[in-house]
């Protein structure tokens, strides 16, 4: 394997690893968490055999051995049999916010000591391997969301977006209970009561160019469009995975799956990532 990109990262405890270590993960990244500090580099040379390219791993003071820990840091440059790319990240934060999320968890410093002399101690005890951190960022007072998009800054490395998933439904069969946000299209003139029409679906073209003819059809399309393109930016940013869009009409056959599909292919259309289901369009 060539052209590995590998994260090693350490630091204080509570100031954000284990976020970090799953943020990666939802990029693709192969995680390991508490590496044993003698273990990093025999670690890396098999990774280093397989497929993997991009991974990240967190070895730390739960280990106690500090002087290992350190020296670990130091030695793990060279030697591999592969193209490494290894930036070493030290998490930092002021004792203060980190004596609040210790409460805020209810769990214990893995140092077991009384909680403000087990930040001061395992802050001195880290010290040297924070001079030598390609990567130190400081965790204090900043939201998960705003240090994701602060990590994959520093790294030049751009985000997944947010996948979109897009579904049709009918109020009649329930609404969808894992949506992130349901719109009523029920407002939109109903096909349904048209002999012609009324047991087509949204995807014929009857159906189509009856809601096509009212303006209030384009413009909650449009609307709904851009709603879905700021959420998906927006979630993209805040360390979302997905979201799901659920538009509604009475029995989810007709208005809903028009207006579901239409914002689906628009989305699509603009190179987005985005899925959509009719849920009830088979229903009778």
């Amino acid at each position: 394997m060539s052209n590995s990109n590998i994260f090693l990262i350490t630091g204080l405890s509570g100031a954000g690893k284990t976020f970090l270590l799953k943020a990666l993960e939802d990029e693709g990244y192969y995680t390991v968490d508490n590496v044993p500090p003698h273990l990093i580099k025999a670690f890396l040379n098999v990774i280093c055999t397989s497929e993997i390219n991009k991974i990240a791993i967190v070895s730390d003071i739960r280990w106690k051995n500090t002087d290992e820990l350190v020296n670990s840091f130091i030695e793990v440059n060279s030697g591999f049999p592969c193209d490494i790319i290894l930036k070493k990240v030290f998490l930092d934060a002021d004792d203060k916010t980190l004596e609040n999320r210790f409460k805020k968890s209810r769990r214990s410093h893995p140092l077991k000591l009384e909680l403000k002399e087990s930040i001061e101690k395992e802050r001195k005890l880290l010290q040297p391997i924070k001079e030598i951190c390609d990567i130190v960022i400081d965790t204090s007072n900043t939201e998960p969301g705003e240090f994701r998009k602060k990590f994959f800054q520093i790294i030049n490395e751009e985000k997944r977006q947010v996948k979109l998933n897009i579904m049709s439904f009918g109020y009649k069969y329930s609404i969808p209970q894992n949506s992130d946000y349901i719109f009523d299209v029920r407002f939109l003139p109903n096909p349904f009561y048209f002999y012609e029409m009324y047991k087509d679906t949204g995807l014929d073209s009857s159906v189509k160019s009856h809601l096509e003819s009212f303006t209030e059809t384009h413009e909650i399309i449009k609307k709904l469009y851009d709603l879905a393109c700021f959420v998906q930016d927006n979630y993209t940013n805040a360390g979302r995975i997905e979201a799901t869009f659920s538009v509604g009409c009475t029995g989810g056959k007709h208005r809903s799956v028009y207006v579901a599909q239409q914002i689906y292919e628009m989305l699509k259309n603009n190179g987005r990532d985005v899925e959509i289901q009719h849920r009830d369009l088979g229903k009778e």
